[in-house]
């Protein structure tokens, strides 16, 4: 070969699932998980590509997207092919995803910020019994702990214990990549305990290569590959299913890639008032119904990547994936959070995968409303209500549950709870109920220990995922496939939105009391909820 390609790849900012939607308000394009992983595997077996130079900047990707990355880079490297990464600034995330690669080089102005990992849970009853608002929640498991943050000053025993065995999960998951690193358990523990660390300090621990700018990176492959050797963007490089490819693979036999992104609710997908991901159960549902009717389409995998939400959607989905399972295979893959209604929905699948970080389970129910009586009250709200029946005020935002009310609510949420979740789970897994019971009462695993659980059947990403429904449909090795992936199109109102992606906003619209603002909200609108526990955030 007299000339060589080195693939150029940048990763900054969200890395993000299923297919990126623009805006006419903004030009950046977001990286998406499947087209980083396709180009890196496809350049892994080009003759041509002798090299991968990565840059990391800054990047907004949970754990489970990271170790999807991560094997893909590992593969990459063990082809025989070096990574030159280069590390604008990075912490733990960065480096866990940089410690696949050959070379790791950071500007002499850097930081790395190697300190381990920290999981920060927020409580607001006292801020809301400030305003004069009481949470009225019930919850069905003993770690189902959703309605702490409103209810509690602190973390209950259950749910201390299962924050402190994810957190433990992901801790090994980072140690076991510095092991490649050709680490000690010893010294990675000693590196993670004296950090942070400035360009210099990390290159005397060995933590980095060399320090170097970007524009030292080319010359680095050069040298070692020869001055002949050229780069490719990795946007020119993602494969593109543009018309003409599409009309000439048309008779392929096809797999349907449909992502559950965000909070499950009824309607169309779309994004909240705050910019994030609702699955829509009408979309969700009309994109199985089509891969159902498609005579081309051979299997479906379903790429998860939701907390849970509405128990109503989460329930429609799961009859949709039940219905279609039946006549095409339904492989099931984990993002970074796939737990109560993102799990009920997931559990008539045919093979379920994830990553050794997913977060899953959270088998259990919520349910309740919040009480601003006092709060009206201090305000000086004078209010009168004029009702017929005995429970009319049932759902007011002004009366509290009466104690018969809170038993029928009990009773509700355990009748879901046992006749449903728990019998649904059993059926799909094929476990009995007994031990669906004992891997839920909302308890959330990691990806590693779900598999012991049998709530997992293994550990994987996307393209494994890919891989196994084409199995599933006995689809052979030889026969090329056309990997369709199913998306929204926004409507134009939609797109004329600016998008809010200032790091000043990115940081504010993601603050805990925010987001526990908007469960509330939630709590207002749903009946009963397949809500994970708090959001738990690893970093």
């Amino acid at each position: 070969m007299k000339k060589k390609l080195y693939l150029k790849l940048l990763l900054k900012d969200e890395i993000v699932e299923g297919k990126p939607e623009p805006s006419f308000f903004s030009r950046k394009a977001r990286t998406a998980l499947y087209e980083v992983i396709d180009a890196l595997q496809r350049a892994a077996k080009d003759r041509k590509v002798a090299a991968l130079s990565l840059t990391l900047e800054n990047l907004d990707s949970g754990w489970a997207r990271l170790s999807d990355m991560r094997r893909a880079l590992t593969a990459f490297r063990q082809s025989g092919k070096p990574i030159f990464c280069f590390l604008q600034e990075g912490g733990n995330s960065e480096y866990y995803l940089a410690s696949a690669c050959s070379r790791i080089y950071m500007p002499p102005a850097a930081q790395l910020r190697l300190v381990g990992l920290s999981a920060e849970v927020f409580f607001f009853r006292d801020l809301l019994e400030r305003i004069g608002i009481e949470a009225q929640l019930q919850s069905m498991g003993e770690y189902k702990s959703a309605a702490e943050m409103f209810t509690r000053t602190g973390m209950s025993a259950p749910a201390r214990e299962q924050v402190e065995e994810l957190l433990d999960d992901h801790f090994e998951e980072l140690c076991r990549a510095l092991e490649e690193r050709g680490f000690s358990r010893d010294q990675i523990i000693d590196h993670i305990d004296h950090g942070p660390y400035t360009a210099r300090e990390a290159v005397s621990r060995r933590l980095l290569d060399g320090i170097c700018y970007q524009d030292e990176i080319e010359e680095k492959v050069k040298s070692e590959l020869g001055a002949k050797i050229r780069p490719v963007h990795a946007g020119k490089y993602a494969r593109r299913d543009r018309f003409l490819k599409r009309l000439l693979t048309f008779r392929r036999p096809r797999i349907a890639v449909i992502t559950i992104s965000g909070q499950i609710d009824s309607g169309e997908s779309r994004r909240n008032q705050a910019g994030r991901n609702v699955a829509g159960a009408e979309t969700i549902r009309a994109f199985l119904e089509h891969a159902h009717n498609s005579r081309r389409t051979r299997a479906i995998v379903l790429r998860v990547d939701s907390p849970g939400g509405s128990g109503t959607a989460s329930d429609l989905i799961w009859r949709k994936v039940a219905l279609v399972g039946k006549d095409k295979p339904i492989v099931v893959s984990f993002g970074d959070v796939a737990a109560s209604g993102g799990y009920y929905v997931s559990a008539p699948a045919s093979r379920i995968l994830a990553e050794p970080t997913s977060i899953t389970g959270s088998i259990g129910v919520l349910a309740g409303k919040i009480v601003a009586r006092e709060l009206m009250s201090r305000l000086a709200i004078h209010r009168e209500a004029v009702q017929r029946g005995a429970h009319a005020a049932y759902e007011s935002l002004f009366s509290e549950f009466s104690q018969e009310e809170s038993e029928r609510l009990r009773r509700q949420i355990d009748e879901f709870y046992r006749e449903d979740f728990i019998k649904k789970v059993a059926e799909g897994r094929k476990i009995s109920e007994e031990a669906a019971d004992q891997a839920g009462r909302g308890r959330v695993w990691s990806g590693r220990r779900a598999t012991e659980q049998k709530l997992v059947d293994g550990i994987g990403g996307i393209s494994e995922a890919i891989q196994q429904a084409r199995t599933l449909a006995g689809i052979r090795e030889s026969r090329k496939t056309r990997v369709v992936h199913y998306y929204r199109h926004r409507k134009i109102w939609e797109r004329l939105m600016p998008e809010l992606r200032s790091p000043f906003l990115s940081r504010v619209l993601s603050h805990p009391a925010l987001r526990a603002m908007e469960d509330l909200a939630e709590l207002g609108n749903q009946g009963i909820l397949l809500s994970m526990p708090f959001r738990i955030r690893i970093r």
